[in-house]
């Protein structure tokens, strides 16, 4: 066994394994700047309410092709309540994920730049992230919950009438980790350059 090369590999790996594990935090975005995450990430979506004449559909898009759905969260089967005065929509009385229930869930792709689309057919579509709109402008409120780590509420605002109030469709979204833990990946590379290094050897 040629333990120089051997420990050249392992060093590299090594050196490897530390980079990935010092890779910054904050390069993560969920916010009206996009959605962004470095790994795989679930998040959890739950609807509140919504309000106006308007009849929408939330989805989950890619940045890059802002118009093509790659998930919908949650479809306003009725613009609103049948009982409301005030042109409210609960969930599951006239809003509802595909499956009828109130919550949703999605695993965001880590490198990729998603939005949420919500998209009220006829009368126009807006973007959580300003620079989708046309006009550039925010259509989509942020609110961290400083007592809920990871805890969203997300209000959009659907341009339907002026001044713009922000509550024509509201979700929480939860973060959540998927974990990819770097040992294990520094593990696998290991495995695999001690296979290189035998492979060669046995050549």
């Amino acid at each position: 066994m040629n333990l120089a090369k051997t420990s050249t590999v392992l060093g590299l790996v090594a050196g490897g394994t530390l980079a990935l594990s010092a890779m910054p935090a904050d390069a993560a975005s969920f916010n009206n700047g996009g959605i962004l995450f470095d790994t795989d990430t679930k998040v959890d979506f739950e609807f509140l309410e919504s309000h106006g004449k308007f009849q929408s559909t939330l989805f989950i898009v890619e940045a890059t092709d802002k118009n093509t759905p790659v998930y919908t969260l949650f479809t306003e089967n009725e613009a609103f309540d049948t009982d409301s005065s005030d042109f409210m929509g609960t969930c599951p009385t006239s809003v509802t994920a595909p499956d009828g229930s109130c919550t949703n869930w999605f695993e965001f792709q880590g490198g990729v730049e998603y939005s949420l689309l919500l998209d009220s057919g006829n009368n126009g579509k807006v973007w959580s992230t300003d620079l989708l709109n046309m006009p550039v402008e925010t259509l989509a409120l942020f609110k961290f919950e400083q007592t809920d780590a990871g805890k969203y509420t997300i209000d959009f605002e659907d341009k339907g009438i002026a001044p713009y109030d922000f509550n024509d469709f509201s979700i929480t979204a939860q973060v959540t980790d998927i974990p990819e833990p770097t040992t294990l990946v520094g593990l696998g590379l290991i495995g695999g350059a001690l296979a290189l290094t035998r492979r060669r050897k046995a050549q």
